[in-house]
């Protein structure tokens, strides 16, 4: 018999938050749910976890933040070719339309579950499946 190991996946969200509580409650959410979760309390910060990290699946960014704020940071994103496939969702608690260079908004206070609707969409937790195993199994996802 051969024992086969499948590799669990999970994906980073990258957090951009500078209130401690609200930032420890959505990662601790996001942890919760199978995401790994990196933090960076202002837009300055978040740049340079973000050239760390691998490839984040998704950046989440308060667009009011001390130093360099949310939208500066996604104004540098979008200048600068190594983040040129990074989603990002803004996060905001003043309505206003969604500011270029995000997919959406998550108005403050974030619900939890629109913020792990948003996660999910964008983070699929699954491995793509191999057309040859699925073909071969005859499961169907």
């Amino acid at each position: 018999m051969v024992n086969v190991t499948h590799a669990l996946i999970q994906p980073t969200v990258l957090l951009v938050e500078e209130d401690p509580d609200v930032r420890g409650a959505m990662a601790e959410a996001l942890q919760d749910e199978g995401y790994e979760v990196a933090m960076a309390i202002n837009g300055h910060e978040g740049l340079r976890v973000l050239r760390a990290l691998e490839s984040p699946c998704l950046v989440l960014v308060d667009l009011e933040l001390a130093r360099v704020g949310g939208r500066a940071m996604i104004d540098a994103l979008a200048k600068d070719a190594r983040f040129a496939g990074c989603r990002v969702v803004a996060m905001d608690a003043e309505p206003g339309p969604c500011p270029s260079g995000a997919l959406a908004v998550l108005r403050k206070p974030v619900r939890l579950a629109a913020l792990l609707e948003v996660v999910r969409e964008h983070c699929p937790r699954e491995a793509p499946e191999d057309p040859a195993v699925t073909g071969a199994t005859g499961v169907s996802r």
